[in-house]
Order: C-alpha cells, then sequence, then structure tokens
C-alpha cells in the first residue's frame, strides 16, 4: 500500500498553550531529547526563579518541539506521565487533529527520522537557526485514512513494547553485573587491613615536550566508564602543558574525579600515550596485590567511600584527591589468589555486560528505525 503525503498541519495545530509565570507557583520543567527520543524531565522550579514571563502547559496527547532542535529530532509526543509538566516558549506546542488521526501513529510519526530530515538547515550555522511552527506544520508526511493509522499504530505499539521489554532486561542485566561486584567485593576471603601506600606507589613519568613531536592524550570518564583516547595534537599545541607517560598495567585515577568513579586500569592500548597531571598513574606491587581487582575495589561502594573521604572539599573540580591522606587509607586487602579470582570472574561479567549493551543499543536502535521505515511507507 502507498500512502499518499500530505502537509502535517492536517494531522496537528498549534495552540497557545502559555500561562503566566506566578513567583510562588511551583512548575515542574520538562525539555525535549534530540533524535526522536521523547522528553526530558527537568527539575521543577518556583515561579520566581524563572525570567520567562509566560510557560506552556503541556497536556497528554499533545506534540511539541524545540525550535532549536526540531531538524535533529527533538520532537516529541506528550504521554500522561507528562501530562501537566511546562516548557519554556521556545518549544511551540501541538493539538493532534483526534477526529481523522490516531494520536498513537502521530506519536510514532514524529520520532520517524525521515520526517525531522526535511527540517534540516543547510549551512555552517546550522545550529543557530530555528525552525517556526509554520515550517514544521508545512512538511508533508504519510497520513493514511484514520482506519489505516490505527491498525498501524498498534503494530507499532507491539513492537516497540517488545523493544522497550528487552531494554529492561538489559538493565537488568546491568544491575545484577553491580550486585555481583558489589558481594564479591564485600565477601572476599580473609581480608587485611592495608594502606594504599604499601600496595601501590604513585609513578610520574614525566615527557619532556618538543614542539615537532606528536602526542596522544588519554582521558577519564566518571562512573567507572574508563579510559578514553583523545585526539592526537602536536607539542606547540601542548605549550607549557605537563604530561605524563602512560604504560600498560597502570591503574588511572583522576585526581578530580575520582571521588565519582574516573579509576580505571590501563591496557596494551594506552602504552604509549600519554596524561596531564590531573591524571595519577599507579604501578602496584605485584606480589601483593592484583591492578584489576583493585579496579573493581576502587569502583565498589567501598572503594568510593575511600576515595571521597580522600577528596575534601565542596563539588566538582574543588574535591580533588589528596594524595597524602590517600596513601594512608586504609584498605582491606585478600590474600592474591582471592583477588585474582575475584577479578576474572567480574572481568568475564564485565566483558559480558559491556558487550550486550553496546550489541543491544546499535541493534534496537536499527530495529526501531526498521519498524518506522515499514510502517510509513505502507509496509508493515
Amino acid at each position: 500500500m502507498i500512502y499518499s503525503n500530505r502537509p502535517l498541519s492536517e494531522a496537528l495545530s498549534l495552540v497557545d498553550a502559555s500561562e503566566r509565570v506566578i513567583d510562588d507557583q511551583q512548575y515542574r520543567i520538562a525539555g525535549v531529547y534530540s533524535f526522536g527520543k521523547g522528553l526530558i524531565r527537568r527539575a521543577t522550579i518556583n515561579g520566581s526563579q524563572t525570567a520567562y514571563d509566560t510557560l506552556s502547559r503541556l497536556s497528554a496527547g499533545q506534540v511539541t518541539m524545540s525550535k532549536l532542535g526540531a531538524w535533529e529530532g527533538a520532537i516529541a509526543f506528550v504521554d500522561e506521565s507528562f501530562d501537566g509538566t511546562y516548557v519554556s516558549s521556545e518549544y511551540p506546542v501541538f493539538n493532534v487533529n483526534k477526529d481523522d488521526h490516531d494520536p498513537r501513529y502521530i506519536a510514532h510519526l514524529v520520532t520517524w527520522p525521515k520526517l525531522r530530515s526535511q527540517l534540516v538547515t543547510q549551512g555552517s550555522m546550522a545550529r543557530r537557526k530555528r525552525t517556526t511552527p509554520t515550517q514544521f506544520l508545512a512538511i508533508k508526511v504519510p497520513l493514511p485514512s484514520i482506519e489505516e493509522q490505527c491498525r498501524v499504530a498498534a503494530k507499532l505499539d507491539e513492537a516497540m513494547s517488545k523493544l522497550t521489554q528487552a531494554g529492561s532486561l538489559r538493565r537488568n542485566a546491568q544491575v545484577s553485573y553491580k550486585a555481583l561486584q558489589e558481594s564479591l567485593i564485600a565477601h572476599a576471603s580473609n581480608p587485611t587491613m592495608r594502606t594504599v601506600g604499601s600496595i601501590m606507589e604513585l609513578k610520574r613519568r614525566s615527557v619532556r615536550v618538543e614542539p615537532d613531536a606528536v602526542y596522544r592524550e588519554i582521558g577519564l570518564r566518571s562512573f567507572g566508564r574508563g579510559v578514553f583516547h583523545k585526539p592526537s595534537v602536536t607539542g606547540q599545541s601542548l605549550g607549557t602543558k605537563k604530561i605524563f607517560a602512560i604504560e600498560a598495567g597502570d591503574l588511572l585515577f583522576s585526581s578530580v574525579f575520582a571521588w565519582e568513579g574516573a579509576v580505571a586500569r590501563a591496557a596494551e592500548a594506552e602504552q604509549g600515550r600519554v596524561g596531564s597531571h590531573r591524571f595519577m598513574t599507579y604501578v602496584l606491587d605485584d606480589a601483593v596485590a592484583d591492578a584489576d581487582y583493585l579496579r573493581f575495589f576502587f569502583l565498589s561502594v567501598s572503594g568510593l567511600e575511600v576515595l571521597r573521604r580522600c577528596s575534601p572539599g565542596g563539588a566538582g573540580r574543588n574535591k580533588t584527591l589528596g594524595i597524602k591522606s590517600f596513601h594512608a587509607a586504609q584498605i582491606p586487602l585478600p590474600p592474591l589468589p582471592e583477588q585474582q579470582r575475584i577479578a576474572r570472574m567480574l572481568l568475564t561479567a564485565e566483558q559480558i555486560s559491556q558487550r550486550f549493551g553496546s550489541e543491544y543499543e546499535q541493534r534496537a536502535e536499527a530495529c526501531r528505525v526498521s519498524l518506522l521505515n515499514a510502517a510509513f511507507t505502507g509496509k508493515l
């Protein structure tokens, strides 16, 4: 079946949902993710906390978009969970013509990549250009009869529900992996208390920067997400920045974000790379300590608490890891064979969790887009 393309204005109409802001009234604020990923739940604010004179109240069954981000898919259908939330005037609000169109069909339609592709602005200043409601409503989209819309929406609802269920299983698997990590660390056999400084040494391998040489820097992600590689730079671009060599096997800590899990073990891929003075490189006494075990320990609840205690100060970049207090901190260390046993188990579980997670995200997105393409070209 071939669907006729008609202006979106046949299904949606711009509505004035604005309300004057009252200083002592609370407003649950929402935003819109790009790439058709729906609405964002932001903080609840008092009217006195916004500079806007008016805010628009969203109702379930409406559609809203970001004027700045519509071209990259910042368009969303309002479900029941966002009923009564508010957006700024940068987010036009639209009602669905329910007499001739199924809101469920429209909810899927506004997430379709081919819809947003019609809104892509041209030129280098694209991100500064806004999509107006008139431009949005003028694009042509497949709008079959309401009976056909209902049929397609029912099939999409069923298929997307299965994808959501699969996503829940993936998240449950990640929770189970984290629970396994905590359990194995907490119940390790025969631990003895050792100071951090007695089992590993801070090793600073200063690198002399040559203006014409090329250097490959690393960074550390928070929350145990590991090392990432920065683009290569010349010594000239580094200027007076101090850098230090990284070697495979080093235990790495970000001095400013160790307290939130910016901890990793350098792999072979990091051999020969460099880091700034913000990245602390430790070499372990491998007769008593296993680097993988210690990485998992410092990413556990107990280990993060040690790092937080040793990172005084306020929030963010003021919470710098105190080297002396860190070296003096005592941690429970099981015998080396027990460390290695736990590390092997957790490495296997981590690899499975990461592989399953990345593969699921890629396949789920490809499946979602394929379903939408089939649905709106009459092939579902």
